[in-house]
């Protein structure tokens, strides 16, 4: 099976588990309840519920050990996005193909539909805890998203506009806002499953890498692919004279950077041999966008 044919596979399960989610979880008040749907249904690839699923068989379990995990992933991730795209920060009017959240409903339903889906995050992977390793994930995961972690990444992106941040500044950025999710995904499933530290400090590694490739990705695509193919408005990294390592570095030494991350990602989980398989041929997904 390919990895397209995993992504759509892993994709289809867990778009299943976020409308029986949303099923068995009415609103009391229904525009929120629409808002936040609108957030999360219909949503991109998955990539990050996927890893998540990944990390699970990864470690011997199934998939619907770590539903909840995937679920909480999907709704920090889709958050971020709808605060991303508020006024006050990025003002994107379009995202996966349509208007953003605060475009549909408004900017301050905006705000709550993106309050909202945090909340619902940490609801619904606490209430499947049931030890340790449970507790230790979600902490995880939750650190991974936070001001050390994603929103600090954002506070490096938004308050440095129209600075120049240096190349490990903005290298820290990418980190940070990136693939800090990325790794609250993966690792934070192979805590939940009772992952050992060398397993835990080695997908660190790798998914620190997927999270930079991807940002380095993105940015060469905004320069170069459309508003049609990548779902969003492309160009305003330029527009709004982002920090980018592409704009510091050129394209020549961004797409050699890629390569090179993606060496170090293949090194360090080639020892797990077949069972790291999915893990090779993601990286090499990710890579391959720029084809």
């Amino acid at each position: 099976m390919s990895i397209q044919e995993k992504m759509k596979q892993y994709a289809e399960h867990f778009n299943g588990v976020l409308e029986e989610y949303f099923a068995s979880q009415p609103t009391k008040v229904d525009l929120i309840g629409q808002a936040v749907q609108y957030s999360i249904v219909d949503g991109g690839k998955r990539i990050r519920p996927m890893l998540v699923y990944m990390g699970a068989e990864f470690c011997g379990k199934d998939m619907a050990s770590v539903d909840s995990l995937a679920l909480g992933i999907e709704m920090i991730h889709s958050y971020s996005l709808v605060h991303d795209d508020l006024p006050c920060m990025d003002n994107d009017e379009l995202r996966r193909g349509k208007p953003t959240t605060h475009k549909k409903f408004g900017e301050a339903m905006g705000v709550l539909a993106g309050d909202g889906l945090l909340n619902l995050a940490f609801e619904t992977m606490l209430e499947n805890v049931s030890n340790k390793c449970d507790i230790q994930a979600i902490s995880y995961m939750a650190k991974c998203s936070g001001i050390n972690g994603m929103i600090g990444g954002q506070v490096l992106d938004i308050f440095n506009t129209d600075k120049q941040l240096s190349v490990e500044d903005i290298w820290l950025l990418n980190s940070l806002k990136t693939s800090c999710l990325i790794k609250a995904a993966l690792v934070g499933s192979c805590i939940k499953c009772g992952a050992d530290e060398q397993v835990v400090s080695d997908m660190e590694r790798y998914a620190e890498n997927m999270g930079i490739i991807f940002q380095l990705v993105d940015d060469i695509l905004d320069v170069h692919s459309t508003t049609e193919i990548m779902g969003k408005t492309v160009g305003k990294d330029n527009e709004q004279n982002k920090n980018t390592y592409l704009s510091r570095v050129g394209e020549e030494k961004t797409r050699k950077t890629i390569q090179e991350l993606y060496e170090d990602s293949i090194d360090c989980v080639k020892k797990y041999g077949n069972k790291a398989k999915g893990f090779v041929e993601f990286a090499k997904y990710l890579t391959a966008r720029l084809s």
